[in-house]
C-alpha cells in the first residue's frame, strides 16, 4: 500500500503543480551513510570490527561545538519542553504555498530526524510541521519521569491536541518516533516493568499510529536510533587520538528486542517501519563517527548535521520497499 501512495505522491511531483519545483528525488549531495535495505531484526548482525583512529581534524561539526549541534526547532522555541506548556511559537516550516506537508511528530528522539525531513520537505518544495515534545512518547501511555517520580500529565495533553491538530492538517506524510527508554505506569500509578510495561506500550502505539493512519495519507514509523554509552562530543575532547574509546559494542547500542517489538507494531497496522541502524551503527563496537561527522551531541540525540545526511538513505529506502 505504501509503495503504491510514494508512486501517487511522486506523481503529483512530476506533473508540474505550482508548488513543486524541485525533482521528487530529493538532494543529489553525496551520502555519508551506506544505503542498504532495512534488516529484520532477528538477531546481533555481524559487523566488520571498528578501525581506530584520531578524531579527525576536519570533523563535522567542530568538536567545540557539537554539543549544541541541535535541531532548529530548539533555537526556534518550538519543540515543547518537558512539563511545560505547548509551545506557542510556529511550529511550520517549508513551503507555505504548498498544498503537500509532511508533519514530525513524537519525543525528542523523534526531534534528531528534524534535519534529515527539512531537508526532504526542502527538495519537494512541500510545507513541513515540527510537532514534538521532549519526554513525552508518541505512545498513548502515562509518561512518567523516572528522574523526578513525576507523572507529566500535561504530555497527555499536548498528544491528545496534536493529534487532533495533525488531523486538521490531513499530512501526505507523517513520520513518528520515539525513544525504547520510556517509563510509564498503570491507574494505580505502579511503574510498570518488562512484559507488561511492552504490553502497555503496544496497545498505547497502536492507539497512536490508528489515529495517525485516519488522518494522513501515508505514516512512516521510525525505529529507535542506536545510543551511546558515552556523552559523545566530551568523550571525544578527552580522546582525541583515538575514536574507539567513545564506541559503543553494538549489543548495548542496539536493542535488537526492541526494534522487533516496533517493526512488529507497526506491521500490525500496515504502516511503513524504517530502521536506521544499518546507516549509524556499521562496525561492532559502534563508531561515534560516520566519516568524519559527529553522530550524537550527547549519548542519544543525533547531531544536526549528521542528522541531515540520513535524508538521502532515508528517502532511498522509502522509495524502493
Amino acid at each position: 500500500m505504501f509503495t503504491a501512495i510514494l508512486v501517487a505522491l511522486m506523481s503529483i511531483t512530476i506533473s508540474a503543480s505550482a508548488d513543486d519545483t524541485s525533482s521528487p528525488s530529493p538532494t543529489d549531495s553525496p551520502s555519508v551513510v551506506t544505503i542498504s535495505p532495512t534488516p529484520t531484526p532477528t538477531a546481533i548482525p555481524t559487523l566488520a570490527a571498528l578501525v581506530d583512529r584520531p578524531v579527525p581534524a576536519s570533523v563535522k561539526p567542530p568538536l567545540v561545538y557539537a554539543k549544541n549541534d541541535r535541531p532548529k526547532p530548539y533555537v526556534d522555541r518550538c519543540h515543547t519542553q518537558q512539563n511545560l506548556t505547548a509551545s506557542e511559537v510556529s511550529c511550520f516550516y517549508g513551503n507555505a504555498k504548498s498544498s503537500h506537508v509532511i508533519v514530525l511528530f513524537g519525543d525528542s528522539h523523534a526531534l534528531s530526524w528534524f534535519p534529515a525531513i527539512a531537508v526532504l520537505a526542502k527538495a519537494k518544495n512541500w510545507g513541513f510541521y515540527s510537532l514534538t515534545m521532549s519526554s513525552c512518547w508518541p505512545a498513548d501511555i502515562p509518561a512518567w519521569n523516572s528522574t523526578t517520580h513525576i507523572l507529566m500529565t500535561n504530555c497527555a495533553v499536548w498528544r491528545k491536541n496534536t493529534l487532533k491538530q495533525i488531523t486538521g492538517i490531513h499530512p501526505d506524510m507523517t513520520f513518528v518516533g520515539g525513544t525504547r527508554g520510556f517509563s510509564t505506569v498503570d491507574a494505580k500509578g505502579n511503574v510498570l516493568m518488562g512484559d507488561v510495561r511492552t504490553a502497555a506500550w503496544e496497545a498505547g502505539m497502536t492507539r497512536t499510529l490508528k489515529s495517525l493512519k485516519a488522518s494522513s495519507k501515508s505514516v512512516i514509523y521510525l525505529a529507535d536510533t542506536p545510543s551511546s554509552s558515552f556523552d559523545v562530543p566530551t568523550c571525544l575532547m578527552g580522546h582525541k587520538n583515538s575514536i574507539a574509546a567513545c564506541s559503543t559494542p553494538f549489543a548495548k547500542a542496539v536493542s535488537v528486542s526492541w526494534l522487533a517489538e516496533e517493526k512488529h507494531v507497526a506491521d500490525t497496522l500496515g504502516v511503513t517501519w524504517v530502521d536506521p541502524t544499518p546507516w549509524i551503527c556499521t562496525t561492532n563496537p559502534c563508531s561515534p563517527l560516520v566519516g568524519n561527522y559527529i553522530i550524537y551531541i550527547d549519548g542519544a540525540h543525533l547531531a544536526a548535521t549528521f542528522s541531515a545526511t540520513l535524508e538521502r538513505p532515508l528517502w532511498a529506502y522509502l522509495t524502493h520497499i
